[in-house]
This record gives structure tokens, sequence and C-alpha cells, in this order.
């Protein structure tokens, strides 16, 4: 099966070994930005995707790499290239913000497996710091969880909600309603401060000093 032909289908689906979605993603790396469109089951959340263990045989959804169609990737000399498809390691990934295109649907923090009720969280307004980059958000606890109970957890892609992104990404947004966040390229975590609601420096303006 080709990831080009799974995606192109009419409404971003596919009938037969389950219903496949399309999403639309910003995924940031260290290198550069990718934006484009990826996929997951009909059940699935983004969230549920990257976080996959086992991906079945017979659907092209990568356990490693994470497949983009419609691809563009920006550079950080302002260099842009296209291409029909695009796989990434999804050990490189920083982070990956979804697009929403439609309306909005059932919060990626909520634990939601099929059949089961969600379970109510507490937000944690919060700064991640990353070699490159900052992003403030929420993340979501138990009533009783303290910040670390909601960054130590087994899953290597920790959600955050309500995201800002400090310095600006090129040729995308920097806000995004929902952003997956590896935790291995995280630096530290701390609970936000009064600086944090004030727009930060850009890139530009830390390099002039």
């Amino acid at each position: 099966m080709q990831v080009g032909t799974l995606l192109t289908q009419p409404n971003g689906s596919l009938e037969g070994n389950g219903k496949l979605k399309q999403v639309k993603v910003a995924v940031c790396t260290e290198t550069c930005t990718l934006t484009g469109y990826t996929y997951c089951m009909n059940h699935q959340r983004l969230l549920d995707v990257l976080n996959q263990d086992f991906i079945p045989s017979s659907l092209p959804i990568g356990k490693d790499f994470m497949p983009l169609t419609d691809a563009e990737v920006s550079f950080p000399n302002r260099e842009r290239e296209f291409m029909a498809s695009a796989y990434v390691r999804k050990a490189s990934i920083l982070f990956v913000g979804e697009k929403s295109e439609h309306e909005p649907r059932t919060p990626e923090i909520e634990d939601k497996p099929k059949m089961y009720l969600a379970k109510t969280k507490n937000p944690i307004e919060v700064e991640i710091h990353m070699s490159t980059y900052t992003l403030t958000g929420q993340v979501y606890a138990q009533a009783w969880q303290k910040l670390l109970d909601a960054v130590e957890r087994a899953d290597k892609f920790l959600p955050l909600t309500d995201v800002k992104i400090y310095p600006a990404l090129d040729n995308t947004e920097s806000a995004f309603d929902f952003v997956a966040v590896n935790r291995d390229k995280i630096i530290y975590v701390c609970e936000s401060s009064s600086w944090a609601k004030s727009p930060l420096p850009t890139a530009e303006a830390i390099r002039r000093g």
C-alpha cells in the first residue's frame, strides 16, 4: 500500500482494514519543521498513534516512523522543500502540533479507552524547555497528583493543550490547541511563571541582545 494513495482518497479515509482519517500536523525537529498530513484509524487520536507500541502489519502506519503526505519542509536558512510523501523518525521529533480543520473533537488529554468513561483531569499551567524551543500550555493530572506525576508517564509523547511556541515556527502557526511533546527531548519542565504570560523574545531579538 502506498501512503500517498491512502491519504488522497475522498474525505481522507479508506474502507477496509479499519477506516483511516487524515490529520493535518506541524512536526518540529532540531533541524527542520515539516507540515503536511498524517493519519490514524477513526477510533484513534493523534496521541495514540504517536505512542503506539504495536501497529498491524496490514496497515501502513509506522511504528518508528511517522508518515506525512503533501509535505513542506522548512529549514532555518528559510529554504523550503516540497515532497509528495516523507517519513519522520519519531525519536527525532521534538513535538507535533495538530491543526484542526474540522469541528472540535474530544480533547486529546482525556483518558478514553473505547467502551470506558473518560477520566476528568485538572489542568496545570507549565513551561516546557527544549534545546531550541520553549512551549507554554497545560498538562493534566488527577486531582491528587502534582506536576511530576503528570510528566512521569510511560508514554513517549506527552499531551499539552492551549500551546504557544517560542521562538515562532517558520511558515506555520506557533499556537496550537494540542501538541504532543517528545519527553526524551525535554530539558526541564516547570509551572508557569508570571513572565510566561507575556510574549517571550524571538530568536532574532535574542541574537541582537
